[in-house]
């Protein structure tokens, strides 16, 4: 199974070219020059190459995939996504308030434990190419075994709060956080159980489900700190030495 954004990039359609033409499934954007019977697209091609409706796009295909090959147990909460998406979307307005919180001058730490995990990391990356900002995403349980030593006062943390077997750590991260001072912003269903300087609440729905909807503000926080920093989200830096660096090689 491969995922490319656009489905242009040279590995992508190398890989496609090395698999039994019988077993294969392609998920990309519309209008990609991929071919076959195992294309399956997802939104119109993106101007921008943060790509944030693609990576949410595509994790839906993956969902009605699985749907489609068998009984999940999340299967009866699939068709709640949608209005759990335009329910997170409306988060962006407190997240723009919320912005000052934010230590975008140091780095931006991303936490989710289990399914969030995918979360915490594909936050980070967000807010590097959208904004430049340094970001790192932890695995919750592995920040408590060396990383959070080097969080200090000035630095941010954003915790997935989602219910699961995971929330019990996240709660333990958010007290020690807060003892080291640091800002700390909680987004998913259980945001306002955290000890947080800004909640965040997202609609609940099923852990495996939720890295679809717990995304987005996440997505929204990249897109406000690239304009907070005056940031262009959709050059993807390709102006002066990054340019020249992004020259070295192809994707």
């Amino acid at each position: 199974m491969l995922l490319s954004h656009r489905g242009t990039k040279r590995f992508s359609q190398a890989a496609l070219e090395d698999f039994n033409k019988d077993h294969w499934l392609a998920i990309t954007g519309e209008d990609a020059p991929l071919q076959g019977p195992g294309v399956v697209y997802t939104v119109p091609q993106e101007r921008s190459p943060v790509h944030t409706a693609s990576h949410t796009g595509a994790m839906i295909r993956l969902a009605q995939l699985a749907d489609a090959l068998g009984s999940p147990p999340w299967k009866a909460e699939l068709a709640r996504v949608p209005d759990a998406i335009r329910s997170a979307l409306g988060l962006r307005a407190p997240i723009k308030q919320a912005l000052a919180r934010l230590q975008l001058g140091r780095v931006v730490h991303f936490v989710g434990g289990g399914p969030a995990y995918a979360t915490a990391l594909e936050g980070a990356l967000k807010l590097r190419e959208a904004a430049y900002v340094s970001a790192e995403g932890h695995e919750l349980e592995s920040i408590f075994h060396g990383p959070l030593i080097s969080v200090q006062a000035e630095d941010s943390v954003v915790m997935v709060a989602q219910p699961g077997v995971s929330l019990e750590r996240t709660s333990e991260l958010a007290a020690a956080l807060h003892e080291i001072g640091a800002a700390t912003f909680a987004v998913g269903p259980s945001a306002g159980t955290m000890t947080a300087t800004v909640q965040l609440q997202t609609p609940a729905i099923d852990e495996l489900l939720a890295p679809i909807v717990n995304v987005l503000p996440l997505q929204w926080l990249a897109l406000e700190a690239s304009r907070h920093l005056d940031v262009d989200a959709d050059s993807f830096r390709k102006v002066g030495r990054y340019a020249a660096a992004q020259s070295k090689f192809i994707l």
